[in-house]
């Protein structure tokens, strides 16, 4: 009976184990399946994701923006960083703001790891005045593939440390003295209490013993106030260690022997291998006994308080070795959501890059839209491109700034190809009144455009200007907006300018080339191709859009009587 039940026992046993394994492999399956599956296609964010991790997201760039040497919005002159690289140019909040790259960013972000979305969202706002970099990340990019099998081990590698909002690392990698505690050594003179008390107690019981108990008090206050310093920083260090298990992983697969990078990533790999041993223990709450006597030992000698210090100094001591494996991890997921974006567009290329002062492009097409009509052309000199309301300018000039961006960036562009100089991109768009800092529209406005004249003195320079001075009177508008185009063409700034005055089509003739975009009016309403054309517009449609959106017609009459007597 007893040997029945004892063979019933372990059938069971083995049974759970086996069935434990399946179900591990039919998970990790299942993962596999749906890491495939999304690949190549458009993100889905939950409502609200957005708006939630942008300012855990940011974090990384901010600090990159204000670090020393960097080239930030001010224009300062360029440095090199403590690495010895030149630093980038930067994407400024404006263009930022007004091309709406937050939606463009949500657009490619299908990253597996926080580092990998900070790291990307800092590329999109770099933009190096070489190829090197681009070049770098296309060999990871084509690696992947060529390489779909390899492309999804890493995938799940990079899965398995996931994402964690404010996870503390770019402040590790940029403030790293602020999470020391103040004082190191006085913990190690406490921790050494104890032993001394302890050793009285062979030579007078009581005094030893009242010793311990007393230092034992003394260290608890001590752990109570320092531990909830040290429990904020766990998390860092607990996802820390889930992105090395990660590179672990991928240092020890000798199929990825052949990634790009991997020489550079396991000698990264080899200088934490040692240092992630001394981190301190993410556990946060208590098991068994063993547990609990393991934390009276722990007070009585601040373990934790002490291990945590000596880790955090060791992280210093390799700063620059950590901000390279961040950069690592964060180039593997960048060219994992670049290989993904292109595709998932209807049209995706490799852009070209030249000396020129010019910029081509062909099936061009804004990359947020879900059917979008494409446009081709080449502008050898600055562009004025009028047309009418809802015609498509706005679009198409938005559409050029960020392929000038993704191209500088990511290497990639919504268009079958798109050739242009390496460039800051800027743009004055839309803008608003600024309500709290009691600025109206036409200053918020003169401020954005003296930021482009202040850049293109010191940098090459592509600018993106929709409706230039829109917010003051007619016959200054002309006057100014003509004088500042004709400033900007001066300086050797290819400016692309959308603007319903017609009248800067003849005032700047020979400067800025012309194009439109044109409407065809039918019985049922007003209809556009938008496609540009060469020329400036000949033709006007708010009056129309007034008649067709139901406006009372004796509105229109009078309206139509004014223009026709230029009156207005």
């Amino acid at each position: 009976m007893e040997v029945t039940t004892i063979i019933i026992a372990a059938i069971i046993i083995v049974g759970l184990q086996a069935a434990f394994i399946v179900s591990g492999m039919s998970a990790r399956k299942k993962r596999l399946i749906a890491l495939a599956e999304a690949f190549g296609k458009p993100p889905l964010s939950p409502p609200g994701a957005l708006e939630y991790e942008l300012p855990s997201i940011g974090k990384y760039a901010q600090y990159m923006k204000d670090s020393p040497g960097c080239m930030g919005e001010q224009f300062a002159k360029r440095t090199t960083s403590p690495e010895g690289e030149n630093k980038p140019l930067r994407v400024d909040s404006i263009t930022w703001n007004d091309l709406d790259m937050d939606k463009v960013f949500a657009r490619i972000n299908v990253c597996h790891t926080s580092v990998g979305e900070e790291y990307l969202y800092n590329c999109l706002h770099e933009l190096p005045l070489n190829s090197d970099r681009l070049e770098e990340r296309e060999n990871l990019v084509e690696f992947f593939q060529k390489h779909p099998d390899k492309r999804l081990t890493i995938q799940s590698y990079l899965a398995y440390a996931g994402k964690e909002n404010y996870n503390g690392l770019p402040q590790l990698l940029f403030f790293g003295e602020a999470k020391m505690l103040r004082y190191p050594w006085a913990y190690n003179v406490l921790a050494v209490l104890p032993v001394l008390a302890g050793g009285l107690m062979f030579f007078n019981l009581p005094i030893g013993f009242f010793g311990v108990v007393g230092a034992f008090i003394l260290n608890l206050m001590i752990y109570l106030r320092t531990k909830s310093l040290v429990d904020v920083e766990i998390p860092t260090i607990g996802y820390l260690t889930d992105v090395l298990r990660a590179v672990k992983r991928i240092c020890k697969n000798n199929d990825l022997e052949n990634l790009p990078g991997a020489d550079e990533l396991q000698k990264i790999y080899a200088v934490f291998k040692p240092v992630i041993r001394k981190a301190p223990s993410v556990k946060t709450t208590a098991g068994d006994l063993m547990d609990s006597a393991f934390q009276y030992v722990n007070i009585l000698f601040l373990y934790d308080i002490r291990k945590y210090n000596t880790f955090v100094k060791l992280i210093l001591r390799h700063r620059k070795d950590l901000h390279r494996l961040y950069r690592a991890v964060g180039e593997i997921d960048t060219a994992l959501c670049v290989l993904s974006l292109r595709m998932s567009l209807p049209i995706a290329g490799l852009p070209k890059f030249h000396a020129e002062n010019t910029i081509e492009f062909s099936e061009v097409f804004h990359p947020l839209l879900a059917s979008p009509v494409t446009n081709s052309g080449r502008f050898d000199k600055p562009g004025l491109i009028t047309g009418s309301n809802a015609s498509g300018k706005s679009t198409f000039i938005k559409a050029l700034a960020i392929n000038g961006i993704l191209a500088q960036t990511l290497n990639t562009v919504s268009a079958r190809a798109f050739k242009m100089r390496h460039s800051l991109v800027m743009t004055s768009m839309a803008l608003r009144d600024d309500i709290s800092g009691g600025e109206s529209y036409f200053i918020v406005e003169i401020k954005s455009l003296k930021r482009i004249l202040d850049a293109v003195g010191e940098f090459p320079c592509v600018c993106f200007i929709d409706e230039i001075l829109r917010g003051t009177n007619t016959v200054e508008r002309l006057a100014a907006s003509s004088a500042v185009l004709e400033f900007l063409y001066t300086r050797g700034c290819l400016c692309l300018t959308a603007s319903h005055d017609i009248e800067l089509t003849r005032i700047l003739d020979g400067k800025y080339e012309n194009f439109h975009f044109l409407e065809t009016v039918t019985d049922g309403g007003v209809e556009f191709d938008y496609l540009l054309k060469p020329g400036p517009s000949v033709t006007r449609n708010a009056l129309k859009l007034l008649k067709f959106t139901g406006f009372d017609p004796g509105i229109i009459e009078r309206a139509e009587s004014l223009a026709e007597g230029a009156v207005i």
